[in-house]
């Protein structure tokens, strides 16, 4: 059996976030893949996806343990801290609708805090967190 890649679950990342209406609403800048474009208002949010692995590799089925950085940008660090928290609650603990996969479980791992000048020397700050995703897939 062809295993599906890793897409369809940074496919229900980013849905999950986009399905929150407030979390869209206030990400007026939007949400980027690995770096936004450098005109993207703040606040918005990047995310970066890596798949460590392969957790377990059966004869009919594979488990899947990928990882997401997810962090919001922003001008003002407590805006950034709340849209942080709202991230968290659309994905800490939950079970993403992930396309040909059995979803598992969604869980933050670890927090995010920088903070840096721009060529103005005001402050950007980026707070977020990594979050691991466990799916599952069954072969056919």
């Amino acid at each position: 059996m062809a295993y599906l890649t890793s897409q369809n679950i940074w496919r229900a990342v980013v849905a999950a976030l986009r399905a929150d209406n407030g979390l869209k609403t206030a990400l007026t800048g939007g949400l980027h893949e690995g770096l936004a474009p450098e005109a993207v208002p703040y606040p918005h949010l990047v995310w970066t996806a890596v798949v460590p692995g392969v957790k377990e590799d059966t004869w009919t089925s594979r488990m899947y343990v990928a990882l997401a950085d997810v962090v919001v940008v922003s001008r003002n660090s407590v805006e950034a801290s709340n849209l942080d928290q709202s991230v968290s609650d659309v994905l800490d603990g939950v079970q993403l609708s992930v396309s040909g996969h059995t979803s598992l479980i969604c869980h933050r791992v670890s927090d995010i805090r920088m903070s840096e000048d721009d060529e103005e020397g005001r402050k950007i700050y980026r707070i977020g967190g990594s979050y691991e995703i466990w799916t599952n897939q069954t072969s056919s």
